[in-house]
């Protein structure tokens, strides 16, 4: 198990991850200075932003399928390179068209990205596939949550033409990638001959469809519950006499505290069994959200953020579930966790947004807190019907 642990090579998935999710975190941004430019109404940034999500999260199981079958290394760094330049011209958009155009094609980047990164995490992470998982997320998360500052920043200095300058530190991640990425795939390779090996010898049961829609489901239920948080958590501290600024840090340390959740649930999944973890944390994460309306204050506050901790610790073993349950398409099971499930959960916010405007953003998220008792609910059930839980536990008394 040791030997199979490639600590380098996960760190370059990590690192690939990161590179791309910097640009993305760019993207929401971007789309609203170039809509505001036109003098367009947020109407048109609600349509682009919503092609963004389409092509860069819901349509990654295809590219999944497509890279278990016939996935070659470059893959990888060509998509950073998709993402890395297509973001990095949207600043120079001459029109709608050209934007529009330019977030398909970063989007597409980034849809390629996630399954081909995420299949390698699983081969080289042996038997901790959570922790191996858990790297390649916390890389995305740290470039995501530098994104927007860094982009700003540029737009402040030197105009609509700043995100130009992206296209320098983009080149040299995509070089580094590219130089990296020959000897990882020979070791991968290796791993993903033994693990085929393995499967045809042990066979396969049938798929169970039903638990994988249920896991996918409740995950897309999981990203509402977060993204509706991170959404409207301003409407709330402003309501209760807060600042813009006091709202902006509270968001902050809403999505730092998730970082922590992420490698938690790495080790935790693979010292525990993953279904056990992914339920525990969700269960737990519900009266830590609730936490945060019924203390008030720093405590409420802390509660928050421990919520927030809680429902990422989920993110790793849930994808090791999936990979679990769909062996041979180690690639496409990334692509259901991270793609469908992420744009489904976040496309789902705009219901919240509604919910916001009649009853008020207190009462909005206190309803929306439950949602992870649901998750934490099917993740149980789908571990029972795949005997999961049983294999969790049995692995955890291996590693001991």
């Amino acid at each position: 198990m040791r030997r199979s642990w490639n600590l380098k090579a996960l760190a370059v998935m990590g690192f690939a991850h990161g590179a791309s999710d910097y640009f993305s975190g760019m993207v929401p941004l971007l789309i609203f200075t170039i809509v505001s430019a036109h003098h367009l109404p947020p109407l048109y940034q609600g349509a682009i932003g919503f092609l963004w999500y389409l092509t860069s999260s819901i349509v990654q199981p295809l590219f999944g399928a497509y890279s278990d079958r016939a996935g070659r290394w470059w893959f990888l760094p060509a998509s950073v390179a998709l993402t890395v330049a297509a973001v990095s011209l949207i600043g120079v958009a001459g029109g709608l068209a050209m934007l529009a155009v330019l977030v398909v094609i970063g989007g597409l980047g980034s849809a390629v990205m996630h399954p081909e990164a995420g299949k390698y995490a699983a081969l080289l992470s042996g038997e901790r596939k959570s922790g191996g998982i858990s790297i390649f997320q916390i890389g995305g998360a740290v470039g995501y949550a530098f994104g927007p500052v860094t982009i700003s920043l540029l737009l402040q200095h030197y105009g609509n033409s700043g995100s130009l300058w992206m296209l320098l530190p983009g080149a040299l991640a995509v070089i580094a990638l590219f130089a990296w990425m020959r000897g990882i795939d020979a070791h991968a390779q290796r791993e993903q001959e033994a693990h085929r090996a393995k499967l045809d010898a042990s066979g396969i049961a049938d798929v169970d469809k039903t638990g994988v829609g249920l896991l996918v489901a409740a995950t897309a239920l999981k990203y509402l519950a977060a993204a509706a948080f991170m959404t409207y958590l301003p409407n709330l501290v402003v309501a209760r006499g807060g600042t813009i600024a006091e709202a902006g840090v509270i968001v902050t340390a809403f999505l730092a505290a998730g970082v922590v959740g992420l490698y938690a649930g790495g080790w935790l999944g693979d010292r525990f069994g993953p279904v056990p973890i992914a339920a525990g944390s969700l269960a737990a994460a519900a009266p830590a959200l609730y936490g945060f309306f019924v203390l008030g204050g720093g405590a409420g506050i802390g509660s928050l953020l421990l919520a927030s901790a809680l429902l990422n610790v989920q993110s790793a073993p849930s994808v090791a579930i999936v990979q679990r349950m769909l062996p041979r398409n180690l690639g496409m099971a990334l692509g259901l966790m991270n793609g469908v499930a992420f744009g489904a959960g976040s496309a789902l916010v705009t219901a919240v947004g509604f919910g916001v405007a009649r009853v008020g953003a207190a009462n909005a998220l206190s309803d929306v807190s439950v949602l992870p008792l649901a998750c934490a609910a099917a993740y149980w059930i789908a571990g029972r019907r795949g005997g999961l839980i049983q294999t969790s536990a049995s692995s955890s008394a291996t590693a001991s």
